[in-house]
């Protein structure tokens, strides 16, 4: 019999210890007193307005301030800036300023706020007492000075709408057209055009090589004959689709059967490589000249000449 009634003085004990620290919690969080107060008298509809909440208590007390989603009805909140604690002999003061917006029309309108006190089993919320702002009329129109609209019933012109089906009409027609064109003389047009882009690159190679070659003689400048060889086997390897860039004057001579080609290449190589000087530089530059035309021309007719798959 002693043994059941000593779990139940237990168990009575326990819930009393329970409501006395939640009554202790509760009886502490009535003494605080926090304050909420607007940071100025009046506001004006849709532009921010300030208000300042802090609280002193327990530093062993942990509290929370309410966030953005709390409901500051009827104000609307923009932002929030927490202040650090600041703990004295008086205890620690807790702070933060709410930037709010209102667009109520209320001549008078009032805001408090909670601060909540953590205990064990919930949080007690505790108020301040209610501050008002007064709303100014500076941004407010009269809804007596708004114009009276007059309804406009004369009928307007309506625009035409756009045809697509004559639009895909064209454009089908023009595919059609350009289609014949292109199975008629497609072939004919190609090779025109590898023709045009084999003579543009012609000319230029010509334009850089003879003002090489020119300055090679004139300034008798090794520089830039070895500058125009470089200009005549970049020109060969585009034209021949080999790389003649890398190739040596051997191998050079290897895949262009020319004996006038390969004496030239040899004694600009003696030149270039020698640093000598010689009164017929300008000569072995023509001859390269020459060989590089005359490989052009018979690409030229090679393309003519051959049908296009």
């Amino acid at each position: 019999m002693a043994g059941s009634i000593f779990p139940d003085t237990l168990r009575s004990i326990a819930v009393l210890t329970v409501l006395v620290t939640v009554l202790c919690s509760a009886t502490y969080a009535q003494k605080m007193k926090p304050s909420g107060v607007f940071l100025t008298d009046s506001i004006e509809v849709g532009k921010p307005v300030y208000f300042s909440l802090s609280v002193r208590h327990n530093p062993g007390t942990e509290i929370f301030f309410p966030d953005t989603t709390y409901n500051f009805s009827p104000f609307e909140i923009i932002a929030k800036r927490n202040f650090v604690s600041n703990t004295d002999d008086d205890g620690t003061l807790d702070s933060a300023v709410y930037q709010l917006v209102s667009f109520d029309v209320s001549p008078k309108q009032s805001l408090r706020l909670p601060v909540f006190v953590f205990g064990k089993k919930d949080c007690t919320a505790v108020y301040t007492a209610p501050d008002s702002v007064f709303l100014a009329s500076s941004n407010l129109v009269r809804s007596d000075s708004l114009t009276t609209l007059s309804p406009e019933t004369n009928l307007l012109p309506l625009g035409r709408e756009f045809n697509f089906s004559i639009l895909i009409g064209a454009i089908a027609l023009i595919i059609g057209v350009a289609g014949s064109i292109y199975w008629v003389f497609g072939h004919d047009i190609y090779k025109q055009w590898q023709l045009i882009k084999l003579q543009r690159r012609h000319l230029e190679y010509v334009r850089s090589f003879n003002r090489l070659m020119r300055n090679a003689r004139d300034r008798k400048n090794i520089k830039d004959a070895e500058k125009a060889i470089i200009v005549w086997k970049n020109y060969l390897e585009r034209l021949e689709k080999k790389p003649f860039a890398t190739y040596t004057t051997r191998e050079i001579m290897d895949n262009i059967a020319d004996d006038e080609l390969a004496d030239a290449l040899r004694n600009m190589d003696g030149i270039v490589y020698g640093q000598g000087e010689s009164k017929n530089m300008h000569v072995y530059l023509e001859v390269l000249k020459t060989g590089a035309t005359r490989l052009y021309r018979n690409r030229r007719k090679y393309i003519l000449d051959s049908p296009v798959s």
